[in-house]
């Protein structure tokens, strides 16, 4: 056995405590790595079209050398003004499936988008929920709770961990109608 023997006659030995954190330090740089590559970043621009991204029209100007016979049309009576602001559905969803229907999540986000929502995301959903749930951060209950009425989804609770805390969850628990 001289051929494994050092110059010295000893071999430098970590202590295991050493080893075990090197360990737990390379599985750890590889899991936040996986991470950052699969995480859906919010601050990453996403393309949607806008409404305001269209061209605007112009409008014809009248002509001074045209004239132009109108009747006086009755004026309209005027309508109480009791009409609710307009919605605010800028808030982020991510439609999760917890059910064995694949597709679900991907099917039920068509109508969310419907509602008026753009920023939506599916997935998947590992746990036990008794019926369909929508999840809000505690800076999102006004827009969970519109965002409930829009779909009829009468259960609106407050979200927990690992749910993101930046936009809306709904977690489907059964077949849609």
């Amino acid at each position: 056995m001289d051929h494994r023997r050092t110059p010295s006659g000893k071999a430098y030995v970590p202590a295991s405590w050493f080893i075990v954190l090197t360990v737990m330090l390379c599985i750890g740089a590889a899991g936040w790595l996986g991470w950052l590559f699969v995480d859906d970043d919010p601050d990453t621009p996403v393309a949607t079209p806008s409404p305001s991204a269209t061209t605007p029209s112009q409008t014809p100007s009248p002509d001074p050398t045209k004239t132009t016979e109108t009747t006086p049309s009755p004026s309209p009576e005027p309508t109480k003004t009791t009409e609710e602001p307009e919605a605010n559905r800028d808030a982020g969803v991510s439609v999760l499936n917890n059910t064995t229907i694949q597709g679900l999540a991907a099917t039920y986000s068509v109508k969310v988008r419907q509602a008026g929502w753009t920023d939506v995301r599916v997935g998947n959903w590992r746990g036990s929920i008794a019926g369909n749930t929508i999840y809000f951060p505690p800076q999102l209950a006004e827009q969970a709770r519109l965002l409930g009425d829009d779909l009829d989804i009468g259960r609106i609770l407050p979200s927990f961990a690992p749910m993101r805390t930046d936009r809306l969850t709904i977690i489907l628990a059964g077949p849609q109608q």
